[in-house]
C-alpha cells in the first residue's frame, strides 16, 4: 500500500479537514509533522535521516533509519529487515493488513515507547548523542532502555544500562553500603517504585535487584498508608506471599541475633578497663525505641548504630560492639535472598 508524505515546510492537504489522532506526549522528541492514512505523526528531531531506507512508527513519532546500521547492532532487526516489506500488520487500518510503503520506504509499526526507542538509537547513532552524555537519563529511562534492548537483542546497550542502574539508581545484592544507601535512597520509600523494580527485574531476568526491593516492601508500615497495599496486587501471588513470609523469617533472625548482643538487654561486658562503665540497662537512653526500630527496620537501625559513640564505654568495648553490629548488618543483607526465597 502506498501513501504520500508532506514536504518539509509544506502544508498537508488533509491537515485542515481531518481530526488527527495522537497517542503519546512525545512532542519533545519530534519536529516536522507527517500524515499517514489521516493520522498525524511527527518526525523525530534527530533520528529522521532522509537517506534512510527503513522507517518506524512508534506511538506518534516517525523514525527513518538505516537498515545496515540496525542490522549490525540487533539480530532481531537483521531478521526483520531480511524479509521483503518487513512490517507487521498495520493496526492503523483494520480493513487493510498490507505494509505501509511511502516513496519506496517501508514503514514498520512498533508497539514500543517512542522515548525508549529514541534513547536506544542515541547509542546506535552516537554522533547524535555521544554515550558519555547520559546525565539526563533517569531510572525509568534506563529501565525502558533495558527492556527495549533486551527485546531487540542489543546486548551492549542492555549491559551498559543495567550497569548504570546498579551504580546510580537501584540497590542490588552485594551492595557494600546497602543499609546506608537504603536510608538515604528516597525512591525505596515509595511502594509503587518498589513494585515497579520487582516487575522490571522479573521481566528482564535481573535477580540482583530483587532482594532489597522485597526488603523495602516487607518493612513498610502499611497501616500508615490506607489503600497502598492495593499496589501489591500488581505482583504475582507467589511474590505477594514472599513479602509476608520473608518478613517473618527476617524478624525471627533479628530476634535470635539481637538477643546475643549485650547492648540490647543489659548483659555485662567482660572488660578489665577501669575507665569502662560496664553495659547496663541505661546504655540506650531510648532503649524501647531502639528495640522497636530494630524489629521494624533492622538494616537501617543497625547502620544508624554504627554512628553512635557511647561515652560510657572504653575504646575496646566500643570497637567490639561496632564490629558485631557490622557483622549483624552484613549477615542480614547476605541472607535476604534466603528470607524471601529468591534463590
Amino acid at each position: 500500500m502506498s501513501s504520500t508524505t508532506k514536504k518539509k515546510g509544506a502544508k498537508s492537504p488533509s491537515s485542515t479537514s481531518t481530526a488527527f489522532e495522537s497517542t503519546s506526549n512525545s512532542r519533545d522528541l519530534s519536529s516536522d509533522p507527517l500524515v499517514i492514512k489521516s493520522r498525524l505523526y511527527r518526525k523525530h528531531k534527530h533520528h529522521w535521516y532522509d537517506e534512510g531506507n527503513i522507517a518506524f512508527l512508534v506511538e506518534n513519532t516517525a523514525f527513518r533509519l538505516h537498515g545496515s546500521v540496525l542490522s549490525r547492532k540487533s539480530s532481531v532487526m537483521a531478521d526483520l529487515l531480511s524479509i521483503p516489506n518487513p512490517s507487521p500488520s498495520n493496526p492503523l487500518d483494520k480493513s487493510d493488513d498490507r505494509d505501509i510503503i511511502i516513496d519506496g520506504v517501508p514503514f514498520v509499526v512498533l508497539h514500543d515507547k517512542a522515548k525508549d526507542f529514541s534513547h536506544v538509537l542515541d547509542f546506535i547513532y552516537p554522533k547524535t548523542l555521544p554515550g558519555a552524555q547520559t546525565e539526563h537519563l533517569g531510572v525509568h529511562d534506563l529501565m525502558g532502555m533495558v527492556r527495549l534492548a533486551e527485546k531487540y537483542h542489543i546486548q551492549d546497550v542492555q549491559e551498559w544500562a543495567v550497569s548504570k542502574l546498579g551504580k546510580e539508581f537501584l540497590l542490588q545484592k552485594g551492595h557494600r553500603s546497602f543499609a546506608r544507601a537504603l536510608k538515604d535512597e528516597k525512591r525505596y520509600a515509595d511502594h509503587e517504585f518498589c513494585v515497579q523494580v520487582i516487575q522490571f527485574a522479573r521481566r528482564c531476568s535481573l535477580p540482583q535487584f530483587l532482594p532489597l526491593a522485597f526488603y523495602a516492601l516487607a518493612t513498610k508500615d502499611w497501616s500508615a498508608r490506607p489503600g497502598a497495599a492495593i499496589c501489591l496486587q500488581k505482583l504475582s501471588l507467589d511474590d505477594q506471599c514472599r513479602i509476608h513470609e520473608g518478613r517473618a523469617a527476617l524478624t525471627r533472625e533479628v530476634l535470635i541475633r539481637a538477643w546475643t548482643m549485650p547492648e540490647n538487654h543489659g548483659a555485662v561486658v567482660k572488660c578489665s578497663s577501669w575507665s569502662c562503665k560496664r553495659i547496663g540497662p541505661t546504655l540506650w537512653k531510648d532503649a524501647m525505641e531502639r528495640w522497636e526500630n530494630l524489629m521494624l527496620h533492622p538494616l537501617e537501625e543497625l547502620e544508624s548504630r554504627l554512628s553512635h559513640l557511647h561515652a560510657s564505654l572504653c575504646a575496646g568495648c566500643m570497637t567490639e560492639i561496632h564490629r558485631r553490629t557490622r557483622e549483624f548488618r552484613d549477615d542480614l543483607v547476605r541472607l535476604l535472598a534466603n528470607f524471601f526465597t529468591l534463590d
